[in-house]
């Protein structure tokens, strides 16, 4: 009973958290602000009543459409408010390296929280932009930081900052290795292959994840975008040389490592 409750609590904090990820996922890309003003329709631009603003529920009861002006709502939105308030639930049974072994079940349901919400704002504006935004990756970071230091706190009663030290140097050397590795597939295709975005997205993650999960987050990262590809080209939904956003991978692979923890990573890696 309990642990169903925490599902459905989790399942409509999930939809409401979504609710505002819809919104940054529309005003970051056009320069707004995400604080104010209050929602409002992108086509009459009316502000939206509590009644247009119920997750998922709003959207099934207008038909998808603005009261106001009835302008299509795209389905985008309630699907990502299902979409996290699901990912919300699933990530209640996280397992990350970092957190799992020294804090209780709801810092790190918190952090789980917290970076999933960040991955899918800079998963889907990548998708439909191709770009990274940098305020929300400094929110990532900022993030990170605040859990190491939340996490050496309860870990030693003091703040580490040895532990602070090695996460931020773990973020900067995967910066530079994916910068590199960047610069050398530009190099190698005569074109940009990576965006600076992703080397910051990496960083990120690193700090997040450590250096071992970070490893693993990329490789997973490039395996499945390996796998769109060929899909994209056998199926003629991509062209050869087409550019892809990237990032949605970088943040699939590093949500799979973070859910799973690097052990269990370990664990496979010896069983094969």
């Amino acid at each position: 009973m309990i642990n169903t409750f925490s599902n459905f609590q989790s399942f409509i904090i999930g939809t409401c958290i979504g609710s505002f990820l819809n919104v940054i996922i529309y005003r970051f890309p056009n320069n707004l602000s995400i604080i104010h003003p209050r929602s409002f329709c992108p086509n009459c631009k009316k502000n939206l009543t509590w009644k247009e603003n119920i997750p998922l529920i709003s959207w099934l009861i207008q038909k998808g459409k603005c009261c106001n002006c009835s302008k299509l709502i795209s389905v985008r939105y309630p699907l990502i408010e299902l979409f996290t308030g699901t990912l919300f639930t699933i990530f209640l049974r996280s397992s990350p390296f970092i957190y799992s072994q020294n804090s209780n079940f709801y810092i790190n349901t918190i952090f789980s929280w917290l970076l999933l919400s960040t991955l899918i704002c800079i998963s889907i504006i990548d998708i439909y932009r191709y770009w990274v935004p940098q305020g929300l990756i400094n929110f990532g970071f900022i993030s990170g930081i605040c859990g190491l230091v939340l996490l050496s706190i309860l870990d030693n009663k003091f703040v580490d900052f040895y532990f602070i030290a090695k996460g931020l140097i773990t973020a900067a050397i995967s910066f530079l290795l994916f910068e590199f590795l960047r610069y050398f597939a530009k190099n190698l295709f005569k074109k940009d292959a990576l965006g600076k975005g992703d080397s910051k997205l990496v960083a990120m993650l690193a700090l997040w994840l450590g250096p071992v999960g970070t490893i693993f987050a990329v490789g997973i990262s490039y395996v499945f975008a390996a796998i769109y590809c060929l899909l994209g080209l056998s199926m003629n939904f991509l062209k050869f040389r087409q550019v892809i956003p990237f990032a949605p991978f970088l943040s699939l692979g590093g949500l799979i490592v973070w859910f799973f923890g690097n052990e269990f990573m370990f664990e496979k890696i010896l069983q094969i």
